[in-house]
């Protein structure tokens, strides 16, 4: 910026796929940021993007970054730090992937995203699911900060 005010980002969501009007998209940074408090985070301590893509483009970074060429449902990214040591990540959702999912799993679009959000950024924030052990911390996990969804 250049007026001299400090630049707070915190969390924001890139929509290219009309995932979510305004009103759900703030009802979803809102959730995000209370999971991040639960987990100790203030908004001074992070930087996360979420961007809504096709099934195309998740294929893409899907193949690059994962050698699998296939879309996916959501794919996050931990970036490190910044030199203000925030957790800097990237979490990217296919919406048409998410659509079918929602329908799949008999949940509103809504909460899908809000579940596949979730999962990105416990990602972030280090949790994994390769093995059986972390796969069954993650899954307590996710249940655990899903209540705070209404």
């Amino acid at each position: 910026m250049t007026d001299g005010r400090r630049r707070k980002v915190s969390l924001e969501i890139f929509n290219f796929q009309e995932g979510l009007d305004k009103k759900d998209s703030e009802k979803l940074k809102k959730y995000l940021k209370e999971v991040l408090k639960k987990k100790g985070f203030t908004s001074v301590n992070y930087d996360i993007s979420i961007v809504f893509v096709d099934d195309e483009k998740i294929r893409e970074l899907n193949k690059k970054y994962r050698k699998k060429d296939k879309p996916t449902d959501v794919l996050s990214f931990n970036l490190g730090k910044d030199p203000k040591n925030r957790i800097i990540g990237e979490i990217y959702i296919s919406i048409p992937t998410a659509k079918k999912q929602s329908v799949e799993n008999n949940k509103s679009l809504l909460d899908e995203i809000v579940f596949l959000s979730l999962h990105g950024i416990l990602h972030i924030l280090g949790y994994d699911h390769k093995h059986p052990s972390e796969k069954k911390e993650m899954e307590k996990e996710t249940q655990n900060l899903l209540k705070y969804w209404v």
